[in-house]
C-alpha cells in the first residue's frame, strides 16, 4: 500500500482545504490525472495523481483542512508508508552561501548560521512543525543526510516535553468557520500582530496639478518607486529570528485587491523598470484573475513593499497591517476637495490622504518621514 502525502503547494503554508474530490475510493487513476482540488490561502490548486493505480482510501472530506505533509490518498499497492514519508526529507528550495543556509518561503528568508547549527528541513516539514508548535532546533533528525522528516516532527509533538494543548476545533452554534482565503488572512494578521512593532505616519498630497483622467494607481506606483530609491530601508524584508534585514534594489510591489472571498495581494515584479502600459495591463489582469480565482501562485509571492487603496470605498486615513517579511505598507485614502492657502488666499484643491505603516524594528522614524516626503513631492508634481 502506498500513501501519497499532501505536497507543499508552493506557498509555504501549513495546510490546505479540500475543495472537491474528482475521484472516489476504488477508482483506477492514471499518473498526472487530477485527483482533488485543494484551496490554499490564495488559489485553488488541482493535485494530480503521482502514479497510476487503484485508490484504496481518501483522507478528508470536502471542507476538511489537511496539513501539508499529511496523508491525502492511499493506493492499493506500492511502497509502504514509511518509505514514502522518508523520501519527504529530500532537500528542496535551500540556498547555500558560505556556511549559512537560507530557506526561502512565502513569509521571508529564515537563516541559520554556522554549519553545525543548520536545521535541514523542507518547507513542508517546517510548516508541520509550526502547526504542531514544535521547535525544529529540539528535534532529532533521522532522515537521510541529517534531514528532519515528518515522522521526526510528529514524534517530537507527541513527546511529554513538547506536548501542547490545542483548542477545540468545533464551531459553536451560530458561528461560521473561516475557510480558504479568509482563514489564511486571519492567521497572517495574527502573525503580524504577534511579531511586528508598527507605527503609522499620515499626511496629504496636494494633487491639484494632476491632468484630467490621471491614472491614480499608476501615479502612486511611480511615487512609491521614487521613494524606495531615496529610502531603500522601506523596500526590504526583515527576519525577526535573526534580527537581520535584506534591502532590495528592485521594487516588487504588492497590490492589495479586495474580493468577496477575502484579500489577495499579487505582486508587480520589477515595478521600477516597467512602462505605465505594462503596469496597467498587469493590474487589470490581476483583478480578473482574482475574481476568477485563477491567479498563478508565483504572482502572489515576493512583495518587497505593499500598496493598499482603501479610499476606493471610503475612509480618509488608515492603519494598514504589515505582513512579514515586508516592513512597510502604504494606504491611499479617498480623494477629497479641501480649502488650502495659496499665496495667502483660500483655494479649493484635491487632496490625496496617505497612511504609511512601518515596522519600527527595521525602520527608523526619520527614514519613514523622508520616504513619505519624497512620495508626496513626486505625487504633487504636474507630470
Amino acid at each position: 500500500m502506498k500513501i501519497f502525502y499532501l505536497p507543499d503547494l508552493g506557498e509555504g503554508l501549513p495546510d490546505a482545504e479540500v475543495r472537491e474530490w474528482y475521484v472516489k475510493e476504488g477508482d483506477e487513476v492514471k499518473i498526472d490525472q487530477p485527483m482533488v482540488a485543494m484551496e490554499t490561502a490564495k488559489a485553488v490548486v488541482d493535485v494530480p495523481a503521482p502514479r497510476s493505480g487503484k485508490i484504496l482510501k481518501l483522507h478528508g472530506k470536502v471542507g476538511d483542512v489537511i496539513l501539508t505533509g499529511a496523508a491525502l490518498v492511499e493506493f492499493a499497492d506500492g511502497e509502504d508508508a514509511g518509505a514514502v514519508k522518508e523520501k519527504a526529507a529530500t532537500v528542496v528550495g535551500n540556498i547555500e552561501s558560505s556556511d549559512t543556509v537560507l530557506v526561502e518561503s512565502a513569509t521571508g528568508i529564515n537563516p541559520t548560521s554556522g554549519a553545525a547549527g543548520v536545521i535541514k528541513a523542507i518547507p513542508a516539514v517546517r510548516a508541520l512543525a509550526k502547526k504542531l508548535n514544535v521547535d525544529l532546533a529540539t528535534v532529532t533528525a533521522t532522515g537521510q543526510g541529517g534531514q528532519i522528516s515528518m515522522d521526526d516532527v510528529e514524534r517530537a509533538a507527541k513527546s511529554p516535553a513538547t506536548a501542547q494543548k490545542t483548542e477545540s476545533s468545533e464551531v459553536q452554534a451560530g458561528f461560521e468557520a473561516l475557510r480558504g482565503v479568509r482563514r489564511a488572512m486571519a492567521n497572517v494578521m495574527a502573525q503580524s500582530h504577534k511579531e511586528v512593532v508598527p507605527i503609522t505616519l499620515v499626511d496629504d498630497a496636494d494633487i491639484q496639478a494632476w491632468p484630467a483622467k490621471t491614472d491614480i494607481t499608476l501615479r502612486v506606483v511611480r511615487a512609491l518607486v521614487a521613494a524606495c530609491k531615496a529610502e531603500p530601508a522601506l523596500n526590504a524584508w526583515y527576519d525577526s529570528k535573526a534580527s537581520a534585514r535584506k534591502l532590495f534594489n528592485e521594487v516588487h510591489l504588492g497590490i492589495a485587491i479586495d474580493s468577496e472571498e477575502g484579500l489577495f495581494v499579487p505582486t508587480l515584479k520589477d515595478a521600477q523598470s516597467r512602462s505605465s502600459e505594462d503596469l496597467r495591463a498587469t493590474i487589470n489582469r490581476f483583478k480578473e484573475q482574482v475574481k476568477a480565482r485563477t491567479i498563478p501562485q508565483d504572482d502572489l509571492k515576493g512583495a518587497t513593499i505593499v500598496l493598499s487603496n482603501v479610499g476606493i470605498f471610503a475612509g480618509r486615513y488608515a492603519s494598514p497591517i504589515i505582513v512579514p517579511p515586508t516592513v512597510a505598507i502604504l494606504a491611499t485614502g479617498r480623494i477629497r476637495d479641501e480649502i488650502v492657502a495659496v499665496d495667502g488666499k483660500p483655494a479649493v484643491h484635491r487632496m490625496l490622504p496617505l497612511s504609511l505603516s512601518i515596522d519600527h524594528r527595521a525602520i527608523t522614524g526619520g527614514e519613514a518621514a523622508r520616504f513619505l516626503a519624497v512620495l508626496i513631492q513626486d505625487l504633487q508634481s504636474a507630470t
